[in-house]
């Protein structure tokens, strides 16, 4: 198998955090040029197929286990063209898009079914966290990245002011095949929920297909269903997120997704004091979390849920989580120190 290539991975992957131990392996790739697919005799019934290439700004990999080499590859190609289709309906750099159209205009009207269920998504993760997941935060990202790259600083509190007031997800209006804004200048970023609702698409995609045996890692955004092969699980390893160590933790998976967010991913400054998740209350980066990594039933959940309780903070964000059937999660503090949940170990 290749090797990893430990810079084309850093300076790619937004979330590559948690870590497959003894699963992935990623080669060279050029953007939009896929991998070649790799496959080896898993035992007597099943092959393990991999297939990686870049999307959604990262490295997805897909694993597996088929009784047939050809089938699986089949179904995991119809897998990566979903994930194409999908993330050119909700990316934010390309104005033709669905939500370029909606953040351009302010406006939207009969999109895709997919593009309504990922707003009507946020708007339910916007309200269950009484506001603190809020994907009309844009113009404030787009503020800090601009006053960084133009003043190599944060912006003013004036410049911050007018931003926040474009700041809202109770302005943003959804109908039955409609979505619009109620104040000027809004726009959304699904950065923080999109990667996690493609990637259970993909996952169904496979399902329908009669792949019993797989699992997806979008950067991190890790999805598994069935195992690897005869209900064997599979094991996911946490990372330091100042990577001065191994793994922190290492959970098991059957079937159920993974995701982190954490301040390691995208940073306005050298010094990495300004990072993009940004608190909708205040229009300042959350200080007091290094890592949060939630376990769900869904890969769109854990990714929401994730974003929810980092920028809530650590002491906030283990009680949200203990309020929350069927989800767990790890909180690591700027200190270092390890918050699990309740029932973590469980998971």
């Amino acid at each position: 198998m290749k090797q990893p290539l430990p810079e084309m991975t850093k300076s790619i992957s937004r979330r590559a955090f948690l870590s497959l131990t003894g699963t992935l392996s990623l080669g060279v790739a050029t953007l939009g040029v896929p991998l070649p697919t790799e496959a080896v005799k898993f035992d007597h019934n099943l092959y393990k197929v991999s297939k990686s290439h870049l999307g959604m700004g990262t490295f997805i990999n897909m694993i597996a286990f088929h009784p047939s080499q050809g089938e699986a590859e089949e179904a995991m190609g119809r897998a990566f063209e979903e994930i194409n289709r999908l993330t050119a309906f909700m990316t934010r750099f390309e104005s033709s898009s669905y939500i370029g159209h909606l953040n351009g205009s302010g406006f939207l009207d009969n999109p895709p079914t997919e593009v309504m269920e990922v707003l009507r998504s946020s708007l339910h993760y916007y309200r269950l966290s009484g506001g603190t997941f809020d994907i009309t935060i844009k113009p404030v990202v787009d503020l800090y990245q601009e006053s960084f790259r133009v003043n190599n600083g944060p912006p003013s509190s004036q410049a911050l002011k007018e931003a926040m007031e474009k700041v809202g997800s109770r302005h943003l209006k959804i109908s039955k095949s409609s979505a619009s804004f109620d104040r000027s200048g809004m726009e959304v970023t699904l950065d923080g929920i999109a990667k996690g609702y493609i990637v259970d698409r993909a996952m169904d995609l496979l399902r329908q297909q009669n792949i019993q045996h797989a699992l997806i890692n979008a950067g991190g955004d890790i999805l598994v269903y069935g195992g690897k092969g005869e209900e064997k699980p599979w094991k996911i390893g946490i990372q330091d997120p100042w990577k001065l160590k191994g793994h922190v933790d290492v959970v098991t998976l059957i079937n159920g997704a993974i995701a982190t967010s954490g301040n390691y991913e995208v940073f306005f400054d050298r010094e990495k004091l300004f990072h993009h998740l940004i608190r909708p209350s205040s229009g300042s980066p959350a200080p007091e979390t290094a890592s949060v990594t939630i376990r769900a039933a869904s890969c769109m959940e854990a990714d929401a849920i994730a974003t929810c309780v980092y920028v809530m903070g650590p002491a906030r964000g283990n009680q949200f989580i203990g309020q929350l059937p069927s989800i767990e999660g790890l909180v690591i503090n700027s200190q270092g120190k390890k918050m699990p949940s309740s029932g973590w170990k469980r998971v």
